[in-house]
Order: structure tokens, then sequence, then C-alpha cells
């Protein structure tokens, strides 16, 4: 602080103009430290500063501990799905199984079904190739008279 003034002594103009001078300097020795006006612009508002929360109201958010509790349920719960999930593949598993089984079963029945009716034709045609054999004999043997008859006829 500056000394207080002597007012019982006069002052020339000089004076309170030097005196004026030096309270000029050591003001703006003080305000370079302040933030201008467009410094400031891109801190928060007034308005900024009403929305976040209160005191009261950080209290009832939830404690680290409040956390790890729940993450250690968190984990429970998810191994033991993770169990049920482990146990439903198994079952499945199981049951794909049991459908390729029944699903050869079938397809064995139906081969062996097909079969059954195949031979059926089979044995009906079994004897063909020997009867088109005579077929073509008694074709061919029919041809050859024919050619034989014009020749003596002559």
């Amino acid at each position: 602080m500056f000394d207080a003034p002597d007012m019982s002594t006069p002052v020339t103009r000089g004076e309170l103009r030097a005196e004026l001078a030096e309270f000029e300097t050591r003001l703006e020795q003080k305000l370079v430290h302040l933030a201008t006006k467009a410094e400031l612009v891109h801190l928060a508002t007034k308005a900024d500063l009403e929305n976040l929360a209160t005191k009261a109201e950080l209290e009832n958010l939830a404690t680290k501990a409040d956390l790890e509790n729940l993450t250690g349920a968190l984990l429970f719960r998810m191994n033991a799905t993770d169990q049920r999930l482990l146990a439903m593949d198994q079952r499945m598993i199981g049951m794909e199984q049991r459908l390729l089984a029944e699903l050869e079963r079938h397809s064995r029945a139906n081969a062996e079904s097909m079969s059954a009716q195949v031979s059926v034709i089979d044995e009906k045609y079994a004897g063909l190739p020997d009867r088109v054999k005579r077929l073509e004999t008694d074709v061919s043997a029919l041809q050859q008279r024919r050619r034989r008859k014009p020749a003596q006829r002559r």
C-alpha cells in the first residue's frame, strides 16, 4: 500500500501528475496478471456453473466401494450365465447327435426300401437280355430267308 498523504501540505499539479503516473504504473503491473475478456470467453459461464451438480447431489452418487460390489455381482451373474450357456451347448450337441443318428437310420431304411423296389424291377426284366438275343436271332433268320427266296424264284 502507499503512505497516506498528509492533507495539510499543499500539492502542486506536477506532484499530483507524478503520483498519478506512479499509481497507473503500479495498477498496470497488477492488472497484467489478470485474464483479458478474450481469454475468459473460453471459460465456463455463470449459466454453465449453475448447471453443475451440487455437493448434496454428488453425495448421492455411487462410491468406489459400491461400484466394486456391483462389479463383483455382475461378474458372478456373468459366470452363472456362462455356466448355463455351456450346459445348453452340451444339451444341443446331444440333440444334434441324436438327430444325426435318427437321420442315418431313416436314410438306411429309405435305401433298403429303394433297393427292394429296384430289385422287383430287376427281377421283372432279368431275362430281358436273353429274350432280346433270341428276338435278334429270329429277326436275323427271317431276314436271311427273305433274301434267299427272291434268288430261288428266278
